[in-house]
């Protein structure tokens, strides 16, 4: 909490225990980001984040489920429904792109096209079928 209105808040950084992967276009959007920010604080937490940040290109083996892959599934939703699996920076569930570190990237990681994974949820576990994956 601040003591006094006319004097800004240090900026909050995170320390990093690795590098932080990012798509492509993620990369772009946290470029982006930056040069849109208008506070000091913003703008030091994005040059942080952006000094750590690496791209992790497509797989060579690209019939199973790695990052970057939009993964389309039946069983999430009365629907098929696509799935980006991309850097937890990026990540945008309303829009599809989930986190690679969350339950369902998890659950979709190094698997292949026709198989059946489970996704483990707080509201109950649901079965899902890879329909289809391209990066």
């Amino acid at each position: 909490m601040k003591e006094r209105e006319d004097v800004a808040e240090p900026a909050v950084i995170v320390e990093r225990t690795g590098p932080l992967h990012v798509t492509a276009a993620g990369l772009a959007g946290l470029r982006a980001q930056f040069e849109a920010a208008r506070g000091d604080a913003e703008r030091a937490r994005l040059a942080h984040v952006l000094e750590g940040a690496e791209v992790v290109g497509p797989p060579e083996d690209r019939s199973r489920v790695a990052f970057g892959a939009v993964v389309s599934v039946d069983g999430a939703a009365p629907q098929q429904r696509d799935f980006t699996l991309v850097g937890d920076v990026e990540a945008d569930p309303a829009a599809g792109r989930i986190g690679v570190g969350s339950p369902l990237a998890e659950a979709l990681l190094g698997h292949r096209v026709g198989e059946t994974v489970v996704w483990h949820r707080p509201a109950g576990d649901r079965r899902l079928t890879i329909r289809g994956i391209a990066y």
